[in-house]
C-alpha cells in the first residue's frame, strides 16, 4: 500500500482517502503489529487507530512438537538437543 508511511518515530499514517479504501486492511495491520496508525487530512494529523488489546504471539513448544513426531514415527532415534548448541561452538551454524 503505497500511500502509508512512517515517519521517525516509527508511527505510520494515512490519508483518510487511503483509510476509506482499504480501512479493514489497515485495522488488521494494527492488531497484528500493536503499532498505531495515524490517520491524515492533506498532511495534517486527524486523529489515531489504536488497538484495544496487544498482538497475540504464538509460541512454539518444538520439544513437544519433536515428541509427537517421535511417537508417530515410532523407531526413529530421539532428537539431540544439544547438536545446536554443539555446532554453534564448532562454527558450524
Amino acid at each position: 500500500m503505497s500511500g502509508v508511511r512512517q515517519d521517525c518515530q516509527q508511527m505510520k499514517t494515512a490519508s483518510i482517502r487511503e483509510a476509506q479504501h482499504h480501512l479493514p486492511r489497515l485495522v488488521n495491520e494494527v492488531l497484528e503489529t500493536g503499532q498505531d496508525l495515524v490517520l491524515t487530512r492533506r498532511g495534517k494529523k486527524v486523529c489515531k487507530i489504536t488497538a484495544l488489546a496487544a498482538p497475540e504471539t504464538r509460541r512454539v513448544d518444538w520439544k513437544k512438537i519433536v515428541s509427537e513426531m517421535e511417537k508417530r514415527l515410532g523407531d526413529v532415534p530421539k532428537f539431540d538437543y544439544g547438536i545446536v548448541e554443539r555446532m554453534r561452538e564448532d562454527e558450524r551454524f
